[in-house]
């Protein structure tokens, strides 16, 4: 039987492991912010895509795994690609144009209670519950928060940034709907580099067609925020959460949700000069607050 001692160091590796993936996952949109600043959203999103798939690829070889060659498993991943990749991403992207990065993070924390919405819809035993019913309002009371200022502005940039991120969050959170009920059973690093894959078929002509991204000369900055993208946001990002859940299970894993938009905030502060107002530090502890009653 282990050692008390033993199983403490082990809980205190998982912690530092699961705070580097919120680290990891909240400096992506500090990296977003700086490479959408050069680089067309489509083709930034191509891009990701197209250089992730291709290292999962490698990394699925090397590991002695193959894809699967039944259709039904690619036409999933086909829809995966596109509601957890291409879509969501693009939103994201496109969004972080007119609004700060830390916001976007914040907002992305709404993920959790857009999922128990769909879920009492989608998902038979997946109910709603009054105290799931209150971290659904509390959270949209942290929403309205963030917005308020803008909605009162009526429909301008900043406004429709805000809601592009909002649509991203309804995005993954149906995806993960998806993959529960036609993913399970799979192995993870299979099913990302087929999401990836076809996220990547999705975005790549969309980006040649309307970005025509053929003369863009990016600085070396909006380079190294691209390649950090998708290094560290994406491939050992997600190397890390699956090492994760295998050691911990899902539920451990789920708290990231939390790290993400504080790291994304003070990254975007710390870096980018971006303001921390009461009314964003007020939103997070309601969006947080609204994500742990959606969770019980």
């Amino acid at each position: 039987m282990p050692s008390q001692p033993g199983m403490a160091k082990g809980r205190y590796l998982d912690l530092f492991w699961l705070l580097v993936l919120g680290a990891l996952w909240g400096s992506s949109y500090l990296f977003i912010k700086v490479a959408v600043s050069e680089v067309p959203p489509l083709t930034l999103v191509a891009a990701r895509l197209v250089l992730g798939a291709a290292i999962l690829w490698v990394l699925l070889r090397a590991s002695g795994l193959a894809m699967p060659r039944s259709w039904k498993l690619w036409s999933i991943y086909a829809v995966m690609g596109f509601i957890n990749g291409a879509l969501p991403y693009s939103l994201i992207f496109w969004g972080e144009q007119y609004i700060s990065s830390g916001l976007a993070s914040l907002l992305q924390a709404t993920m959790p209670i857009f999922t128990v919405i769909l879920a009492h819809f989608l998902i038979q035993d997946e109910r709603l519950t009054w105290i799931k019913v209150l971290g659904v309002l509390v959270g949209f009371v942290g929403v309205g928060l963030l917005m308020l200022s803008d909605l009162r502005q009526g429909l301008h940039a900043n406004l429709w940034g805000e809601l592009a991120v909002v649509v991203s969050s309804v995005s993954y959170a149906m995806a993960g709907i998806v993959a529960r009920r036609h993913l399970r059973g799979q192995p993870p690093l299979v099913s990302t580099t087929g999401q990836l894959t076809m996220g990547a078929v999705w975005t790549l002509p969309l980006s040649l067609v309307v970005d025509r991204p053929f003369h863009l000369s990016p600085s070396l900055a909006a380079i190294g925020s691209w390649l950090g993208l998708t290094l560290l946001g994406t491939v050992v990002a997600y190397l890390i959460y699956y090492a994760l859940i295998e050691r911990t299970g899902a539920t451990f894993v789920s708290t990231v949700t939390f790290i993400i938009p504080v790291n994304g905030l003070l990254l975007g502060a710390l870096v980018l000069g971006e303001p921390l107002t009461a009314a964003l530090l007020g939103s997070l502890a309601l969006i947080l607050l609204g994500v742990v009653l959606v969770r019980r």
